[in-house]
């Protein structure tokens, strides 16, 4: 039998497995790209080779000629400049033809890769599998100001609508004195909102509203709410991406309303936002230029969509020229065994039909929160008659639902575990005409929050949590019902070496607070009724296995 060392080691090695991945590659198109350190390494798929390649930084315009070329399908960039974009001109050879293609690419960062995650609304902390989300409360405008009175040079503001209290306090008065102090400030405001904060900033900080729709050109609204602290700064610890559903209103900060923002500190990712920010602004200058200035559907595709961020994969996709609602669909379509949803409007039959065509498949633990104002076109009663019941919800209480994310194989820490979130609402006009952002960030701790807070509001409202079954990490065992209330019951995928076994649970701190042992672990279920709520880990030990993973009682 193993000793308490042991297990006590094998349990903070579950932990790291289940916050922590090492993402260091992607595939685009037929390349794919892979960090190593400082280097970036472009390699063509079995049916092209490639024959050039260069790297052009996108802001100082300078080719990079450090390059190795390893082989006839594969180009490596050595000592790449950290956090910048690139345009990377790739020229490859199928066998018949050859092809050129220009793909924008981040390199990493040296940033802290920090990302921060915020609620303006309870959160249910039971279910936390390392880290309890964090309820702000009414004060997330506070948490704002705080960040723009720690702004050092350079300030970007895109946002949909906003309130402050006075030009001297709230979020005005924060612009306003970084102004004075000598910040670089940018505003790009909806035009078709009455924005009460946009009167009260500094007559001397240029802004720009954007256009209407008249019988000409079919604009939709800037709907972004994000932020931009110090992005070109060379002190690489300094840029923040702000951003999130939370417009600044009182209503969308101080509630009812329910909301979050995600904070990224990178400076590679601050860069695409920058990219995407001056496409609007029309200019790289401190005055915008109307002549050049892009909206809606005007818009390209022309930022980066994947960053390793912290060791982390963290995708970004701008609407409308970014086709951000395919990456929803692919994003539901990457699901192994759950899918959690609160977004204020589901109007799109695409999504719809990725959804049920999932839980047809055998996902079966899909689970759906619409808020009830917006019915107009909402698939929630095509959801609620495909889904298993009480699985697809609207929310009816105070305040507008206002979330826009989804958290996908949250209790599945041997798939990957994502959280999508951002302005991006699940309509049509969202990804024909509305200028928006998402985040898709790869990542169990981030995902897992953002779960936290959907259980609160899903468990207001009286939804039914689907119960999984699933193998375990090691694949020797498939767990069921997960989450439960009452029992756990085990299943061996094998007949042998399951004599004299011992089975312990432990809390989140590691302390074993059960331990049942069987002459045989063929089949077995264990007692979990009096256990309090949370998540809760399990090894199985003998001579010949060290098997272990988690469950959550509910």
């Amino acid at each position: 039998m193993k000793n308490i060392k042991t297990i006590t080691s094998l349990f903070f090695v579950i932990i790291t497995t289940l916050t922590s991945f090492s993402q260091n590659s992607y595939k685009d198109g037929t390349i794919m790209v892979r960090y190593e350190g400082k280097n970036i390494e472009l390699k063509s798929d079995t049916n092209t080779s490639i024959i050039t390649a260069t790297l052009t930084d996108v802001i100082s315009k300078q080719e990079l000629h450090n390059k190795s070329e390893a082989s006839r399908d594969c180009f490596k960039f050595l000592n790449v400049p950290s956090g910048r974009i690139f345009d990377a001109k790739i020229k490859v050879y199928n066998g018949k033809d050859t092809l050129i293609s220009v793909k924008r690419i981040a390199s990493i960062s040296t940033s802290t890769g920090s990302i921060k995650v915020y609620f303006n609304h309870p959160v249910e902390a039971s279910v936390a599998q390392s880290q309890v989300a964090i309820n702000l409360a009414d004060h997330l405008d506070d948490t704002l100001v705080n960040y723009i009175n720690r702004c050092h040079n350079k300030l970007d503001i895109a946002i949909y609508n906003s309130y402050s209290p006075s030009a001297s306090t709230g979020i005005a008065g924060a612009i306003n004195a970084a102004f004075t102090r000598g910040v670089a400030v940018r505003v790009i405001y909806d035009g078709s909102t009455t924005s009460q904060m946009i009167p009260l900033l500094n007559s001397g900080i240029p802004r720009i509203a954007s256009p209407i729709a008249d019988g000409t050109n079919q604009f939709g609204i800037m709907h972004n709410k994000f932020v931009l602290f110090d992005a070109n700064d060379m002190d690489s610890s300094l840029p923040l991406v702000w951003t999130g559903s939370t417009n600044w209103t009182s209503t969308q900060i101080d509630g009812p309303d329910k909301n979050s923002v995600i904070i990224v500190q990178d400076q590679s990712l601050a860069l695409a936002y920058t990219i995407e920010f001056e496409e609007m602004w029309g200019s790289n200058t401190m005055m915008p230029n109307l002549t050049n200035s892009k909206f809606g559907y005007q818009k390209t595709n022309n930022t980066p969509h994947t960053f390793i961020i912290g060791g982390k994969t963290v995708e970004n996709y701008f609407s409308p020229s970014d086709s951000a609602n395919a990456r929803i669909i692919s994003s539901i379509n990457s699901a192994s065994t759950d899918i959690n949803i609160a977004t204020m409007v589901e109007t799109r039959t695409d999504i719809k039909n990725a959804l049920l065509g999932r839980y047809n498949s055998g996902i079966s633990n899909i689970n759906v929160l619409l808020d009830n104002q917006n019915p107009s076109g909402n698939q929630i009663s095509n959801l609620q008659a495909g889904l298993a019941p009480n699985h697809a919800l609207s929310y009816n209480l105070s305040g507008i639902m206002h979330h826009k994310f989804m958290v996908v194989d949250n209790f599945n820490s041997t798939s990957d575990p994502i959280v999508l979130v951002g302005s991006h609402n699940w309509s049509t006009s969202a990804e024909t005409k509305n200028d928006e952002n998402i985040l898709i960030v790869h990542d169990a701790n981030i995902a897992n929050q953002y779960y936290q807070a959907f259980i609160y509001l899903y468990q207001q409202m009286n939804g039914t949590l689907g119960n999984l079954r699933y193998s375990n990490p090691d694949n020797q065992f498939v767990i069921f019902p997960n989450p439960t209330s009452y029992e756990l019951h085990i299943e061996s995928k094998e007949t042998q070496n399951l004599d004299n076994a011992t089975i312990y649970i432990h809390d989140c701190i590691g302390k074993t607070i059960a331990t049942y042992s069987f002459q045989n672990l063929q089949n077995k279920s264990i007692p979990v009724g009096e256990l309090q709520n949370g998540i809760y880990f399990v090894t199985i030990t003998n001579e010949n296995l060290n098997s272990s993973f988690k469950f959550i009682k509910i």
